[in-house]
């Protein structure tokens, strides 16, 4: 079963919504900028997710291999979503961006995130 799931970054130029399971995995992952950063995110596949916002309001981020895209609001500089260097079909969403019913279970997990997206696949 899956839910509909809104989230936005702090001031909320930034909105987005995907359809997603009742039980999510929350990557604490171990790269280097989600480190910086403390991001922790769960990841969907691009077609679960739809950006409600004009990409206008977004910067990118690219380093090192210029794969990984990380996108930021221009306003508050909230990264809400990144699209992983590993698998561009998906959306790694930041867990504290989205508005997470009681109904939902978060299961948190420390790990690369090149695992993370290899065991997604999987499923």
């Amino acid at each position: 079963m899956e839910q509909l799931y809104q989230g936005s970054c702090h001031c909320q130029k930034v909105q987005f919504e995907f359809s997603g399971p009742l039980e999510m995995e929350v990557i604490r992952c171990h790269c280097s900028i989600c480190k910086m950063k403390q991001n922790h995110h769960v990841l969907i596949h691009d077609s679960k997710f739809k950006l409600l916002t004009s990409m206008e309001e977004l910067s990118l981020y690219t380093f090192n291999t210029k794969q990984a895209k990380h996108y930021f609001c221009k306003t508050c500089g909230v990264q809400s979503f990144f699209y992983p260097r590993f698998n561009p079909n998906m959306i790694a969403i930041t867990i504290y961006c989205v508005q997470i019913p009681s109904n939902v279970k978060l299961t948190y997990v420390t790990q690369g995130l090149e695992q993370s997206i290899k065991e997604t696949i999987k499923q």
